[in-house]
């Protein structure tokens, strides 16, 4: 009977409703009326409730449709609860209380869509906007690091061995002079070789350090000197008087596989010319 109800139209099921709910009152009104005919006569009290009620049937039949929908409810799976009248015998309550139920459309809670406010789209935007400017700059300083690493590897001078600016070898390091020696020039490499004996060999930058001039040996006075400002130094380098700011620059010197090697691309800066051992103190 609930397949039949809801296989039906909307005006149709309206319909079958309605004729469901005139019997329940109808079956309402017929157990009132056989509870009134089995009461006592001499309950006079008992007859005016009823008749008041039957005055009123309408909140009676709804009070017996709560009721049949109760039983309904509470009835096991599968069984068809029954309303006994006054004789026993089952009425059709519990069915038309079915067929209500079943023609009742059930209307499913769907969560409706909210739409964002428009500051919430901006800030979405926004951010979007955000990470790709942050994306676009990561890409471009990226490339611009890779683009400056290569150009100064390619633009960073290579010299070759035995040129100024590269690697100079001057024999194995049981040639080198003795320590008493007049210094050894390299002008190819722009520097003398000097051997010492408290640090061993030094290669001594031809420029001064006042003004870049060239400086000379003096076999006669055992020393460097200036020609331009007369800046002076001795043997291994030190300053001992002149306007010159420090004592002689050097090159870095190193034995690679027993032969002595001079690097001209990496120079050391002479001491201050107040810590020179050998400066000139003033009589």
């Amino acid at each position: 009977m609930a397949d039949k109800t809801a296989d039906q139209s909307g005006d149709e099921r309206e319909k079958r409703i309605a004729e469901l709910k005139a019997k329940m009152q109808a079956s309402a009104k017929k157990a009132k009326a056989s509870a009134e005919a089995e009461a006592p006569a001499s309950a006079a009290p008992a007859k005016e409730a009823p008749a008041a009620a039957v005055e009123n049937p309408a909140p009676a039949a709804s009070a017996a449709s709560a009721a049949t929908a109760t039983a309904v409810a509470s009835a096991p799976a599968g069984e068809a609860p029954a309303k006994s009248g006054s004789n026993g015998a089952p009425t059709n309550g519990a069915a038309a209380a079915a067929e209500i139920a079943a023609a009742t459309p059930v209307v499913s809670s769907a969560p409706a869509f909210q739409e964002d406010s428009p500051e919430a789209k901006a800030r979405k935007e926004m951010n979007r906007r955000e990470f790709l400017t942050y994306a676009w700059g990561g890409a471009l300083g990226l490339v611009a690091l890779q683009a400056g690493v290569g150009l100064f590897f390619f633009m960073m001078p290579r010299f070759k061995a035995g040129e100024f600016g590269g690697v100079f070898f001057i024999g194995p390091e049981s040639a080198l002079p003795p320590t008493s020696a007049p210094p050894d020039p390299f002008v190819a490499g722009k520097f003398w070789l000097v051997n010492t004996e408290d640090v061993g060999p030094k290669a001594l930058y031809m420029v001064c350090t006042h003004l870049g001039c060239l400086y000379k040996w003096e076999q006669a006075n055992n020393r460097f000197e200036c020609p331009c400002h007369g800046s002076k130094f001795t043997r291994e380098g030190f300053y001992i008087e002149g306007p010159a700011p420090r004592s002689l620059d050097t090159f870095v010197i190193s034995i690679e596989g027993g032969e002595v090697a001079v690097d001209t691309g990496k120079k050391e800066l002479g001491a201050p010319s107040a810590d020179s051992p050998a400066r000139a103190v003033p009589a």
